[in-house]
């Protein structure tokens, strides 16, 4: 029996039942692979509530209550939260269960295969076992999803799990981890992938053959320093091989106000109606074909106009960048970025041309497809998705910029606990809101091998899981040539104004369709690390450290870094003038800065080092300022709210009560009074531990912010906090973000025990 998701049902129904006869609500499955668990009989209920279908697998039989997770997480499931941003190949963790020193991790998304409800429940091929099935693209595209995941898993010391083949489980075109393990034997080199691979370089298809062997040759001969060099190597060759496969683009697009909205603050491109074919034959120069739809911020201050400002910006300039021929996939991305960034620039000042404020500033969400051949790049930043379905899937290919997904990545909770947070879903980042210094835009790359069908939509369709609801009755058709993009697109409209019906509603199709298969060979040549160095430009991601029982949790998302433009071939005589033109302007500088340098007035300490204000007596001279001191957290100490290092964080929230997790009433209401801004002097007044172990402080705000309201806080953010005003904070998320604050002058202390 399974349970109404329903928390005023919980109406119990046979297995395999899709809508809940009490109420009508629809019942999900999920289907989680349990790492540590030992051989249990199948039925097996595990803490009353999983079911064991057979080895390792089990049913959640009441999926409308929030899961098991401690407070603190152990070492091995910490991986999981930092790479979050991976979804696509490495699992989530849905469940911790901890029962006299054993634990059980639950994980979903992973190498379960999609089933029927009633069925048992099976894993996915093993990429292994399905090598020598498939074809040369997809051989190196497996491969290159593997490399692409190295550096990753490398700076989360589980980059071993990519070394063992019975992990690596495939989808179609997709790899997927079955689940993630520490290398506690040490950390292995990029040159052990060259002895994994061996066995499947000689079996690979004879296309590509002697180039994969050839390149597990250098491997092993630690011919490659970086995973990147690899990435490029395996980048030459599908581009190589990708020139002879055919392809077929159908796209459909359409828009709609909603049935409650006054207006229409989604746009797309093309215009809404438009659907078109786009064959692209194979040896070729393929045209690029762009799909966006944004999905404006405002309301009646500006959202439409953000969203169109966005898409004219971004198709302009990509359509002057693309021009040339043969552009590199490292080029392509740097393009998408740049034109993600040229858009943001221009709504930012178009809000400060028309003196917008925090709230007011009109900004827009944004998901594109730029299709080149059988490369697929998708580009995103905010809520607005795109999902990849397949035959017998659907997964959602992009992650949103809220606050769920970025509590996640910092190890503060599973993802299915901090979603039902309040506040959960505020955006951290969107086109508009601050200067593209501050702005992280994601961009993804995806090799198509199969043909497959993608959606991109705003979240008037996406709100409450419609796509995953509706994906096997609406999109599967149009996979299987049952039905048109253009028809499959107006049924999604509808369906999202009769489900949803709260927001305006943008959907996009884009069918991908395989018209050769590609066959040409691979040169050898491709395999030489020494003419990959110049693809290189600089690391594509870097790591936030998590948080662990020794070090509190980072203030920052960690995000995808912007890549500098790729660097152009220049005169030597040009370079010659130009470092004689900086050396005259260096000694022009020098001389102004000597002769100024005694009547400029003492240099400023920035906002966040400064001190409270002084007596006139009390001054003293600027000074370095010292390495902060983390704040000791115990009643009757003091403490002051440090920098909030990039404008897409959120101050921290304040509580009006501890929270109080009720395994049986997890819908308890909870309220944000507030948020604790950079620079707040607060007084720790007490700490109390709730009902699911979660450590609380409650504190008081002393002395509020001098930082204007709206600068540093991420879209949707509460109103302001007064002195004295009492909340309660997270223990864990308050210290990774205060510093000690004992040495204070008499009267701030007396104006806080006031």
């Amino acid at each position: 029996m399974i349970n109404c998701p329903n928390l005023s049902c919980q109406t119990p129904s046979p297995e395999g039942t899709t809508v809940c006869p009490a109420c009508g609500t629809p019942i999900p499955y999920y289907f989680l692979w349990a790492v540590g668990l030992s051989k249990v009989n199948p039925g097996t209920r595990l803490f009353s509530r999983y079911e064991v279908k057979c080895d390792q697998v089990v049913l959640d039989t009441q999926p409308g209550l929030i899961p098991e997770s401690p407070a603190e997480f152990p070492e091995t499931v910490l991986p999981y939260l930092a790479l979050s941003a991976h979804s696509l190949h490495i699992p989530r963790p849905y469940a911790l269960l901890q029962s006299e020193g054993s634990e059980i991790l639950l994980l979903e998304h992973g190498s379960i295969a999609p089933t029927e409800r009633d069925a048992i429940p099976r894993l996915l091929p093993a990429l292994a076992d399905q090598w020598q099935q498939v074809g040369p693209l997809r051989q190196l595209n497996w491969l290159w999803q593997i490399a692409q995941l190295w550096q990753p898993l490398e700076a989360e010391k589980v980059v071993g799990s990519l070394l063992s083949l019975p992990l690596l489980r495939v989808e179609g075109s997709v790899v997927r981890l079955m689940e993630l393990r520490l290398d506690t034997q040490g950390v292995p080199n990029i040159s052990d992938l060259g002895t994994a691979w061996q066995t499947l370089a000689e079996t690979a298809h004879e296309a590509v053959c002697e180039y994969l062997v050839a390149l597990c040759e250098r491997l092993r001969n630690q011919e490659f320093a970086t995973a990147e060099i690899l990435v490029a190597s395996l980048d030459t060759a599908i581009s190589t091989l990708g020139r002879s496969q055919g392809m077929h683009y159908e796209m459909a697009v359409q828009t709609d106000q909603g049935p409650v909205r006054q207006r229409n603050e989604d746009a797309c491109y093309p215009d809404s109606g438009t659907a078109q074919v786009y064959p692209m034959p194979p040896n070729a120069l393929p045209s690029p074909l762009l799909v966006i739809v944004c999905d404006g911020i405002g309301g009646h201050q500006g959202g439409d106009v953000a969203s169109h400002l966005a898409i004219a910006a971004i198709q302009a300039h990509l359509k002057s960048c693309l021009a040339q021929p043969d552009l590199d996939p490292v080029t392509i991305t740097l393009a998408i970025e740049e034109a993600i960034c040229v858009a943001n620039d221009q709504i930012s000042q178009r809000n400060d041309q028309e003196a917008r404020q925090a709230r007011d500033r009109m900004g827009t969400t944004l998901v594109m497809a730029l299709a080149l051949g059988p490369q697929l790049y998708i580009g995103h930043v905010g809520d607005s998705r795109a999902y990849r379905i397949g035959q017998r899937s659907c997964r959602q290919i992009t992650l949103d910029d809220d606050v769920a997904a970025r509590e996640v990545r910092l190890g503060y909770g599973f993802y299915r606990e901090v979603v039902d947070h309040p506040g959960s879903g505020a955006l951290v980042q969107a086109l508009g809101m601050n200067a593209s210094q501050s702005l992280y835009p994601n961009v993804q790359r995806l090799i198509l091998d199969e043909d497959c069908l993608f959606v991109l939509c705003s979240d008037g369709l996406s709100d409450n899981d419609r796509v995953e609801q509706f994906w096997q009755t609406e999109l599967l058709p149009v996979l299987q040539d049952r039905t048109s993009p253009a028809a499959s697109t107006a049924a999604l409209i509808q369906l999202a104004n009769t489900y949803n019906g709260h927001d305006n509603v943008t959907v996009s199709l884009l069918r991908s369709r395989i018209t050769q298969p590609a066959t040409h060979k691979v040169p050898v040549i491709a395999a030489n690390p020494g003419q990959l160095q110049s693809a290189i430009t600089q690391p594509k991601a870097f790591k936030t450290q998590l948080p662990s029982a020794a070090a509190p949790a980072p203030t920052v998302l960690a995000p995808t870094l912007k890549r500098p433009l790729k660097p152009q071939k220049s005169s030597p005589w040009l370079l010659l003038l130009g470092i004689l033109g900086l050396l005259g302007l260096g000694a022009g500088l020098l001389v102004f800065f000597l002769s100024d340098l005694g009547r400029r007035p003492p240099i400023e300490p920035p906002l966040e080092a400064a001190t409270p204000d002084l007596p006139e007596s009390e001054a003293v001279v600027p000074t370095p300022a010292p390495e902060p001191q983390p704040a000791s957290l115990e009643p009757g100490t003091y403490a002051r709210v440090r920098v909030i290092r990039a404008s897409s964080e959120l101050p921290l929230p304040l509580y009006a009560s501890p929270r109080l997790v009720d395994s049986n009433n997890p819908a308890l209401s909870e309220t944000i009074i507030g948020r604790l801004r950079r620079g707040s002097l607060i007084q720790i007044l007490a700490k109390q531990e709730a009902a699911d172990q979660a450590r609380w402080v409650h504190l008081k705000l002393c002395q509020s912010s001098t930082v204007a309201p709206g600068t540093e806080t991420g879209v949707g953010s509460p109103g302001e906090l007064n002195p004295g005003d009492q909340g309660w904070v997270l223990e864990a998320q308050l210290s990774a973000l205060v510093q000690a604050a004992d040495d204070l002058p008499p009267s701030v202390l007396t104006g806080c025990q006031d």
